[in-house]
């Protein structure tokens, strides 16, 4: 081992570095890209964490600080809010750094300046990137083809409820006098932070299982770097595949997110999102009313212009029916002049009738009977002869008894033969027609038929024939016979 050997101490070397460092690169400033890691603040100060990398390998890593003067100069330059939002991990930002070596912490980068504009160029291309992919999927406008209805009472509302942009929207829905009848699902989420986006994604896929009529996202707005969060591919492509038309308020005046490019429907704030939701409300109300006043003025026209049609045909229907029954009246006296012409022929005809048939039936029964007597006589006489030749027969044959006891018998049957025609006779006289109603008896007939053959009712016409007349009379009432005679 050499003994020539410069031996430095750990301290000793780091000065050295330190010098080197400070003659090399105290008074120059380079700008320089990489990602936010890690940041940490404290007494104003922020220690950031550097890391570069290529196809997702770490490349570098270094620390980085900014103090707090330098970070008060750049947020009057810049802005608090926004300067906040670029140092957020995961951010790559574009910086002006002075290297610096520090004997007992090591090299370290000094802050001096951010370029806004380059993280804005890397959230644009980020952007653009994200659209690129949901249209090569063919999901962007999946959105544009989901029904929104004109009428929203039904809402799943995701968001933070901390924010005033939350609240604004639940006070421009709940506190009017027009309609606050809402049905509201919320589900709670953070909108910053590495957490939020998947916080989001489970929201939107759980309110799909709710029984809403829309999804509202809600933020309340933010700088650039805040709102580049809804430009991101997962929450994009949920939205995309929700049933539920989306409604978005990320609460931004002038860049659009990736969010509201595929939402169903994006508004400014979370506030015009309530007033488009009350807006369709009351414009159905104003229909509705301005519809009933149509419908209402419609009816009243319909009912003048019916009531005077009415008139009309109520006049025509009046003197029609009059004249009408002008008709019909002459034509019932023409029809009753008939019908009783009708009626008496009729009944003269059939009281000519009875008085034939009377007459026809007298002469038959006188011509019965004089046939029956003629029989008699020559029955009697064939019996006489009979008798006589069976007398003499038996009186040759000594039978007198039996001749006396036929000769007895014959004139028993001849008797009884006798009364039986005579008895037929005078049934015959008293069934003749014209002696029954010489009697006193009726015959009663409707519509030409006997009385016992017909339905009678309330109203019928009947015709009684009598010795004398014809009475035409008109039935007000029956009765049932309930002696048991027929």
């Amino acid at each position: 081992m050499s003994e020539n050997r410069n031996i430095f101490t750990l301290t000793k070397l780091n000065r050295s570095l330190e010098n080197l460092f400070w003659e090399k690169f105290s008074q120059s400033n380079f700008w320089i890209t990489a990602e936010i890691s890690k940041t940490n603040q404290k007494n104003g100060h922020w220690y950031i964490e550097l890391v570069d990398s290529v196809d997702g390998k770490v490349t570098a890593k270094s620390r980085a600080t900014i103090w707090s003067t330098t970070f008060q100069s750049i947020a009057e330059r810049i802005g608090v809010r926004e300067l906040v939002s670029i140092l957020q991990d995961g951010n790559n930002i574009l910086m002006s750094v002075k290297i610096e070596y520090h004997k007992i912490y090591g090299l370290s980068l000094r802050i001096q300046d951010i370029d806004p504009n380059y993280s804005y160029g890397e959230i644009e291309r980020k952007r653009q990137e994200v659209i690129k992919k949901l249209k090569t999927v063919g999901i962007f406008d999946n959105q544009k083809k989901v029904h929104l209805p004109l009428i929203i009472k039904r809402i799943a509302l995701i968001g933070s409820p901390n924010t005033s942009g939350y609240r604004d929207f639940l006070n421009e829905l709940f506190n009017n006098y027009d309609f606050n009848n809402f049905k509201i699902k919320e589900f709670p989420v953070r909108v910053q932070g590495q957490e939020a986006v998947s916080e989001i994604v489970n929201a939107i896929h759980e309110a799909n299982l709710f029984d809403a009529e829309v999804i509202v996202i809600l933020r309340g707005g933010g700088s650039k770097i805040d709102l580049a969060l809804f430009d991101d591919y997962l929450i994009a492509e949920a939205i995309c595949h929700s049933h539920l038309p989306v409604l978005t308020g990320i609460g931004h005046e002038t860049d659009e997110v990736v969010a509201d490019l595929v939402a169903r429907q994006y508004f400014i704030t979370p506030t015009a999102v309530g007033q488009h939701i009350q807006y369709g409300i009351q414009s159905f109300k104003e229909i509705m009313r301005d519809l009933h006043d149509r419908t209402i003025h419609k009816a009243q026209q319909l009912v003048g212009e019916s009531r005077t049609e009415f008139s009309h045909y109520n006049n025509y229907l009046s003197h029609f029916a009059i004249q009408l029954i002008h008709s019909w009246r002459s034509k019932f006296r023409d029809i009753e002049f008939e019908v009783l012409t009708n009626s008496k022929n009729l009944l003269f005809t059939g009281k000519d009738f009875l008085y034939n048939l009377s007459h026809s039936v007298s002469f038959e029964l006188n011509k019965l009977v004089q046939q029956n007597n003629n029989e008699l006589d020559y029955i009697m006489n064939q019996i006489q002869i009979s008798t006589s030749q069976n007398i003499y027969l038996e009186k040759e044959l000594n039978l007198k008894n039996l001749v006396d006891k036929t000769q007895l018998l014959s004139l028993q049957f001849v008797e009884k033969e006798r009364v039986v025609i005579n008895t037929q006779a005078e049934l015959l006289a008293l069934l003749n027609p014209l002696k029954i109603l010489l009697s006193g008896y009726t015959i009663s007939t409707i519509n030409n038929q006997d009385v016992k053959d017909v339905d009678i009712k309330v109203g019928d016409e009947m015709k009684t024939l009598s010795s004398r007349y014809i009475i035409t009379s008109k039935i007000i009432a029956k009765e049932e016979n309930t002696d048991g005679n027929n």
